[in-house]
């Protein structure tokens, strides 16, 4: 069986995807998951051949909106240095990798927060263009967590904001940052642009603690 190491490094430094790599029922290399970026299945294959000495890959990449690219490509410090932690910031969803939620469904997922005392910034990309900031919001103007705890968003009945999924439908993006201290001075309007909310994030990542750290989650959503 090959060693798929070296190729899970180099996949992890395509920015604006999410992708995979296992050994089929076939016993063949397969490359999955989905990408926001330029990214050819192409190319996969071809690195796939030449880091496991001469074997193709089979690839299965779906393609998502570009614009979820310039969140990812901002985050992207952030995500190499919280992947190489001994205690990850991470998102998790109950559903199975890869499920797709579908309209009129809760968005409910929990955050793992990683080895110190963070603030959490948390932002949904739509598809279109939008970003809805999850957290802080009206309800809980505060994103302080403790370490290795658990954050739950999105529960009905638990007295914070809940979610339900909408159009437009395709591929969205959470991004989940945690800083030592809140990154803006004041929570962002609760839905805004992407375009007008990047060029402040970027301020805000660029004066932030250096050991802030990021993680990202691709959704697929889908109409009922």
């Amino acid at each position: 069986m090959p060693d798929l190491s070296a190729l899970r490094t180099a996949l992890a430094e395509f920015h604006c995807a999410e992708l995979d790599v296992a050994i089929g029922t076939d016993q063949r290399v397969a490359i999955s998951g989905l990408t926001a970026g330029d990214t050819d299945p192409d190319s996969l294959a071809l690195l796939a051949q030449d880091l496991l000495t001469g074997q193709r890959a089979a690839v299965d990449v779906e393609r998502a909106s570009p614009a979820l690219c310039e969140p990812l490509t901002l985050i992207g410090p952030l995500r190499s240095a919280n992947a190489g932690s001994a205690t990850p910031l991470s998102i998790r969803f109950k559903e199975a990798a890869g499920t797709p939620f579908e309209g009129g469904q809760d968005l409910m997922f929990d955050i793992a927060t990683p080895d110190f005392p963070a603030h959490l910034q948390v932002d949904y990309f739509t598809s279109d263009g939008d970003v809805i900031h999850l957290l802080p919001n009206p309800l809980e103007v505060s994103g302080r967590v403790e370490p290795g705890a658990v954050r739950r968003l999105g529960e009905r009945g638990a007295g914070g904001r809940f979610w339900s999924i909408g159009p437009p439908y395709g591929h969205e993006l959470i991004v989940v940052i945690a800083s030592p201290a809140p990154l803006f001075p004041s929570p962002r309007p609760e839905a805004e642009t992407a375009a007008s909310y990047l060029p402040a994030l970027k301020q805000a990542l660029d004066s932030a603690a250096p050991t802030t750290v990021a993680t990202a989650r691709f959704l697929k959503t889908k109409a009922p």
